[in-house]
C-alpha cells in the first residue's frame, strides 16, 4: 500500500509536497482505514483532491504516473544518451537547473520501504532504497554521482554484483535491477508495476486496456456496464488483424498491459496480433429488439465508463493504485460515488487497493462516503507553485457540513473569478 508521495520541482509543484494516506485519529467511517502488518497506523484506502481549474490536481497524478514511468521504463526503453526527459517548474528560469524529487513510502507484506530518486536534465543524481522489517532501518542502496563509487549496496542487500556497472546515468537502479530478475527488488519493481493513471487525457488508451482484458474479465465487465444504468442491456466482442499493428494505438496500448501485468503470460502472445471491436447492446423501447452501437459511438459517459473498468477490476484484484483524474467527469454523481465505497468497503477490497482521484463535483463531499482525512485541496500562490494540504489542517467538526464549507471558500481552493466580460462580433467588450 502506498503510505506517502513526495514531490518537488515537476511541473506546477514547484516546492516540496506531500500526499499521505496515514489514517489520522479521527473516529469517523473507520471502515474507510485498513489495519495492516507493520505499521501502527491504520492506512485509509482512498483520498480525493479539490482545487480550482490549473491548480495542480492534475500534476499530483502526473508526478506519481512519472515516478511509475521511470521505474518500469528508464533501463529498458529510454535512450542511453537521451538524458533524462522532466518537467521542471517553467515560471521560474532558476528550477530548470534545479534537480526534481519523487519518493513514496510503501507497504508490502508487512514490511515499509522508503524509495526515490533525484534527477537533473542529464542524469539521475541520487537514488535510494530503505527497508524496515521490524521498525528497524536498514540500507538497501544508496547513490550519489558526486561520489567515486556511485552505487552502494547495503548490507543487507545480496545479488546485486555486475547490476552497478549495467546501469546507466540516465536510468535508475532499481529499473536495472528489475531486469536483471533482482529476488529482493523485483516486488518493489512489481508494486510500481500496479499502478494503474486513468484520466480524460489518456481515454483512449484506458479502453484499449480494458478491450485487451475482456478474454479474462469480460462477464464482469458487462455486469459492471449494465449495472451502471447506462441502457446496455449487453456487450460482444470480436478480434480482427489491424491493418498497420505495430503503429497502431492498440498495439502501443497492448505493450502497456504486458508491462504492467494485466494480462497473464498465456494470453499474451495470442492477443498481440489482435485487435478486438466491442459492440453494445440496446434494447429498443417497447418494441422489443435491441440496437448494436460500436464503442465509438457510446457516449462519453459510458466511454468513460468503459474505460475506467479495466484498471479499476484490475487494481482490486492486485491491491494496487489507482489514480483517476477527474474521476467525476462525466461520470453522474451517483455512480463516482460508487466507485469510491468500492474502495472503501473492506469486503469488496479485500487486498486493500487504493483510490486516489481528484474532482470537481461537492456533492462528494456530503454523502457521508469520505472520512475528513481523506480530503486533500490544492491551490496556486502568486507565483504559480502549487501548494498541497489536507483538509484536517481546518480542524473541520465531525458533522460540519464540508461541501458548504469548501464553497464558501472556508479550506480554500476555490477559484476567485470576477465578471467575465462577453465579446461582441467585432471582438469589443459588452459593458
Amino acid at each position: 500500500m502506498l503510505l506517502r508521495f513526495r514531490v518537488e520541482n515537476h511541473r506546477s509543484l514547484r516546492d516540496e509536497q506531500e500526499l499521505s494516506l496515514i489514517a489520522s485519529s479521527l473516529k469517523d467511517l473507520p471502515e474507510n482505514a485498513a489495519s495492516v502488518e507493520g505499521i501502527q497506523e491504520e492506512v485509509l484506502r482512498a483520498a480525493v483532491i479539490y482545487g480550482p481549474n490549473a491548480s495542480g490536481k492534475t500534476n499530483l497524478c502526473d508526478a506519481v504516473n512519472y515516478l511509475t514511468s521511470a521505474v518500469l521504463e528508464s533501463q529498458r526503453a529510454w535512450k542511453p544518451d537521451g538524458g533524462v526527459r522532466r518537467f521542471p517548474f517553467i515560471l521560474d528560469p532558476d528550477f530548470a537547473e534545479k534537480p526534481s524529487l519523487y519518493e513514496v513510502d510503501l507497504l508490502l507484506d508487512g514490511v515499509r520501504y522508503q524509495y526515490g530518486f533525484t534527477a537533473d536534465s542529464s542524469k539521475i543524481l541520487e537514488e535510494w532504497l530503505y527497508a524496515f522489517p521490524n521498525r528497524k532501518r536498514q540500507t538497501w542502496f544508496t547513490r550519489d554521482t558526486s561520489q567515486d563509487r556511485p552505487i552502494r549496496p547495503g548490507k543487507a542487500l545480496a545479488g546485486t554484483k555486475g547490476i552497478e556497472a549495467f546501469t546507466r546515468d540516465n536510468s535508475l537502479f532499481l529499473s536495472a535491477a528489475a531486469q536483471s530478475n533482482h529476488r529482493m527488488l523485483k516486488p518493489i519493481y512489481d508494486w510500481f508495476a500496479q499502478v494503474h493513471v486513468v484520466g480524460s487525457q489518456i481515454q483512449r488508451g484506458s479502453e484499449d486496456v480494458t478491450t485487451a482484458m475482456l478474454s479474462e474479465h469480460a462477464e464482469r465487465i458487462e455486469a459492471m456496464l449494465r449495472a451502471a444504468d447506462l441502457g446496455i442491456v449487453g456487450m460482444e466482442w470480436k478480434e480482427s488483424v489491424p491493418e498497420t499493428r505495430p503503429e497502431s494505438s492498440y498495439a502501443s496500448s497492448l505493450s502497456l498491459v504486458r508491462e504492467r501485468g494485466l494480462l497473464s503470460k498465456s494470453a499474451a502472445p495470442h492477443i498481440s496480433d489482435l485487435q478486438r471491436v466491442v459492440t453494445f447492446a440496446h434494447q429498443s423501447g417497447s418494441r422489443g429488439y435491441e440496437v448494436a452501437l460500436p464503442l465509438q459511438e457510446e457516449s462519453s459517459g459510458t466511454r468513460a465508463w468503459f474505460a475506467l473498468l479495466g484498471p479499476l477490476l484490475k487494481t482490486l484484484e492486485s491491491g494496487g493504485l489507482l489514480l483517476v483524474d477527474e474521476l467525476d467527469t462525466s461520470l453522474h454523481t451517483t455512480l463516482a460515488l460508487e466507485v469510491i465505497r468500492l474502495f472503501n468497503d473492506g469486503a469488496r477490497n479485500p487486498r486493500n487497493a487504493q483510490l486516489v482521484f481528484n474532482a470537481h463535483d461537492t456533492n462528494l463531499l456530503s454523502d457521508g462516503v469520505l472520512r475528513r482525512d481523506q480530503i486533500w485541496f490544492t491551490e496556486k500562490d502568486e507565483e504559480g507553485g502549487t501548494h498541497l494540504y489536507p483538509l484536517t489542517d481546518f480542524k473541520p467538526r465531525q458533522h460540519e457540513n464540508l461541501e458548504r464549507g469548501y464553497l464558501q471558500g472556508r479550506y480554500g481552493a476555490v477559484p476567485f473569478i470576477g465578471p467575465i466580460a462577453l465579446l461582441n462580433e467585432r471582438g469589443t467588450r459588452h459593458e
